[in-house]
């Protein structure tokens, strides 16, 4: 089972870089290399989301063999165009391979700041283990709601990145 959940991991990796880039390149230029300058696109673009914070509240390992798995319970706080002030339960269960690799899985639940309006998501990213946080690429896919403030984002997928402090901007993938 576990063999098969890094085949898609690896897969979700190849698939985020591709819209990384394919959303840089929304204005139609041809892409035939991915570069370091193609992936930064993503950067001109304008995110629905951006984390102003993040809380752990809770990290845990919860298998060491025959790789080590974390299970990371935190909040973030964030603001999403349309919306304002928002903050994302999230808990994260991360994998680290032999090659420094490390696999994530998350869900959650984003609810305004009155806890009036929410919607739940799922996320799989991947990233290489460089220091105290790995920056991670990933993919979050969100839950249809019947709130009319997350409406926008029923049943969507995004693209997200965190680097240097564990700050993530989400971009929708269209």
């Amino acid at each position: 089972m576990q063999k098969y959940l890094y085949v898609l991991a690896t897969l979700v990796l190849v698939g985020c870089v591709s819209m990384i880039t394919s959303a840089g390149y929304a204005s139609g230029e041809n892409t035939s290399l991915i570069s370091n300058d193609s992936i930064n696109k993503i950067n001109e673009l304008e995110p629905v989301y951006n984390a102003t914070s993040l809380e752990c509240l809770e990290s845990k390992q919860i298998q060491a063999h025959p790789y080590v798995v974390t299970e990371d319970n935190c909040i973030e706080k964030a603001t999403i165009k349309g919306i304002g002030q928002v903050f994302n339960h999230e808990t994260f269960l991360n994998t680290v391979l032999e090659n420094k690799i490390v696999v994530g899985q998350g869900k959650g639940i984003i609810s305004t700041i009155d806890n009036k309006s929410s919607i739940g998501w799922k996320s799989f990213d991947i990233n290489l283990l460089k220091g105290k946080y790995p920056g991670y690429r990933g993919t979050i896919y969100f839950n249809a709601t019947m709130d009319d403030k997350f409406a926008f984002l029923n049943n969507t997928i995004g693209v997200y990145k965190s680097d240097t402090n564990p700050i993530r901007s989400i971009w929708l993938w269209d």
